[in-house]
């Protein structure tokens, strides 16, 4: 069945809350470099895992079939989300206009005045009602975050895009098994995630299905802010949504290459990955599977980059 992401700001999303678990740390430091933009890319090496969730798993579906997969290529990825300070040099030196802007249609963003999350013509990918340059950049479709990873493979001379779902799934797992690359249980991601909390419930009184802790963070935070996974990524559970390169199928992992899976070749909506800040539980697994339409945009949907390593 194939299974949309529809907004969490407004439906409820059930979840239990286990008890907190041992945290997993890095094992090693990460090879990080730098780009011109003053990214961090982490090396993530080649190996292979179990993608996708058994079916014991909490949260699992039909569409997380578990099997193994080789990523046969080590690759660069974004150690933080895409920030608004970064998306802004991009504009500055191009003129870009978003999909929001060109179609010049209102964004998702919070109105203290309502005390609501909003759809205005207000908000767009400088404004969200919260944030910094620092925060991940949202309000983006694929086409926006597909537009900047072109101008920077342009601008450096090698090839930067978006994360394969499977590229996705190897890293923010990290050689985990568990539901969360931290631990099991939903506990485990505190000091880990920023999702769906009592600072959130503080600001959007509709936000039932809050989680009791605090993480600090009413809305996305900034990149960083939280503990990594254990090579060194940071917010691969919670803070912005992701997108990947990959058009969704819900039947792809059934016939799907065991080695490096590029996606479908056609589909009609692409792959997001990670939860954010709206969602608790089942949405931020690392076996998580979403999907939106390639023009859509929500003030909580960002993207992290991938390098080709040559």
């Amino acid at each position: 069945m194939r299974r949309f992401l529809l907004t969490a700001i407004f439906a409820a999303i059930c979840g239990i809350q286990g008890s907190l678990a041992n945290s997993q740390q890095p094992s090693a430091k990460p090879e990080i470099v730098e780009n011109t933009l003053g990214m961090k890319l982490v090396k993530i090496p080649a190996g292979e895992f179990q993608m996708g969730s058994p079916a014991s798993e909490e949260g699992h579906t039909e569409i997380e079939t578990q099997r193994k997969v080789r990523i046969t290529k080590p690759f660069l990825l974004g150690q933080h989300e895409v920030t608004v300070g970064q998306f802004r040099k991009f504009v500055e030196a191009t003129g870009y206009k978003t999909t929001l802007e060109k179609e010049m249609k209102p964004g998702f963003g919070f109105e203290p005045a309502l005390d609501a999350i909003e759809i205005l013509p207000k908000f767009n990918w400088q404004n969200t009602g919260f944030g910094t340059d620092e925060h991940p950049v949202v309000n983006l479709s694929w086409d926006d975050a597909m537009a900047f990873c072109k101008w920077l493979s342009e601008k450096e001379k090698v090839t930067y895009t978006l994360p394969t779902e499977a590229q996705w799934e190897y890293a923010c797992r990290a050689e985990t098994t568990t539901r969360y690359s931290c631990g099991e249980t939903e506990g485990s991601l505190k000091g880990f995630a920023n999702i769906c909390d009592a600072s959130f419930l503080s600001k959007y009184k509709n936000a039932t299905w809050s989680i009791e802790w605090d993480d600090g963070h009413a809305f996305s935070a900034p990149v960083g802010s939280l503990k990594p996974n254990p090579w060194g990524l940071h917010d691969m559970h919670g803070n912005a949504w992701e997108w990947c390169s990959d058009w969704y199928a819900a039947d792809y992992y059934k016939d799907s290459p065991a080695d490096d899976p590029p996606g479908p070749k056609t589909g009609d909506v692409h792959i997001v990955r990670g939860g954010a800040f709206t969602n608790r539980n089942r949405f931020v697994r690392s076996a998580d599977r979403n999907a939106l339409k390639p023009g859509y945009r929500y003030n909580f949907t960002g993207f992290r980059v991938v390098r080709v390593i040559p």
